[in-house]
């Protein structure tokens, strides 16, 4: 993958802001390499043994299902070309493994298999630990033709409103340490918008992005992240 930074401050002034607002455009040339990666990403449960006891058999029992369905149903029907199964996974490994490579991260396994449902948790679809110790709620967004930046920034919003990034807390406590803990109950945290991009500029993706009322709903927390996904 190919990760391109862009400079906040060529698209608007946020100086006065205190959220630390970051846009990325990631360019995959290799979707296949893409694919293996999220299929072993996913596939390897090494992380469950770094747990206490009592978390090993909670997520032993909720990720079994998840990983069955995604290695047998969505990663084999996969053939040359991305589809809208797989899409949003792409879009979810992509955002997760840019904030770890390029922000030195925490990554934390992929929402679905820390939940009790197959597939479809209605909630965030990634999450991060932040440098700063901020834990980043991520929303991830796929279309095979359109950017749906719009609609993952309105549906983070919407997921605040409803308080889901409170409320899916107990799914991801055995990751979490005392400050970033106490950060969270301080209300202190981050979001993260990941989204397919297709469209002729990736500077107007951004401006328009940051010229948006959603925008100052999301500045009033610690960190944001806007990443646009490209598939070569």
């Amino acid at each position: 993958m190919n990760i391109i930074t862009k400079t906040v401050s060529d698209y608007k002034d946020f100086s006065a802001c205190a959220c630390d607002i970051n846009c990325i455009h990631v360019q995959i040339t290799d979707l296949q390499a893409v694919i293996d990666n999220l299929h072993d990403s996913v596939a390897d449960t090494s992380w469950i043994n770094q747990l206490d006891s009592l978390s090993q058999v909670i997520f032993k029992a909720t990720s079994q299902r998840t990983i069955e369905k995604f290695v047998t149903e969505i990663i084999a029907g996969v053939q040359s070309n991305v589809n809208q199964d797989i899409g949003e996974y792409i879009i979810s490994y992509a955002g997760q493994n840019v904030l770890e490579t390029s922000y030195s991260h925490k990554k934390i396994p992929l929402a679905e298999l820390l939940k009790e449902k197959v597939s479809g948790n209605p909630g965030f679809d990634f999450h991060t630990l932040s440098t700063k110790r901020f834990m980043v709620f991520g929303e991830a967004k796929f279309s095979m033709n359109d950017t749906p930046r719009a609609i993952a920034l309105n549906q983070i919003v919407e997921f605040i409103t409803l308080e889901k990034e409170l409320a899916e807390l107990n799914s991801f406590r055995a990751f979490l340490d005392a400050e970033i803990e106490t950060n969270i109950l301080a209300g202190m945290r981050g979001f993260a918008a990941a989204f397919s991009f297709n469209a002729d500029s990736i500077d107007t993706i951004f401006k328009n992005a940051l010229d948006s009322d959603v925008i100052v709903e999301l500045s009033k927390y610690h960190e944001l992240y806007l990443i646009a996904v490209e598939i070569c």
